[in-house]
């Protein structure tokens, strides 16, 4: 039969994961426009694969990962940003 976790176990790791939340740092200034033609920014936001990274991990908001979003896709097809 396979060991149990203690409660203590589960309790340390269910703190840790809410302090990584808190911890996100902020990136953007909520008035701050993504451009398409900003590759500085969006390129603070693609992984070196060219992944768009999370917004859980960046810490912006859904509005601002959408506009992130389409802005890399559009750079990506214009061939701004490889």
């Amino acid at each position: 039969m396979a060991m149990q976790r203690r409660s203590r176990d589960r309790d340390r790791d269910r703190d840790r994961d809410r302090n990584a939340i808190r911890k996100r740092a902020k990136v953007l200034d909520p008035n701050t426009v993504v451009d398409i033609n900003d590759i500085d920014l969006l390129r603070r936001f693609v992984t070196d694969f060219g992944k768009i990274i999370p917004a859980r991990i960046t810490g912006v908001t859904a509005a601002q990962q959408r506009k992130i979003k389409q802005g890399v896709r559009r750079a990506r097809n214009m061939g701004l940003l490889a």
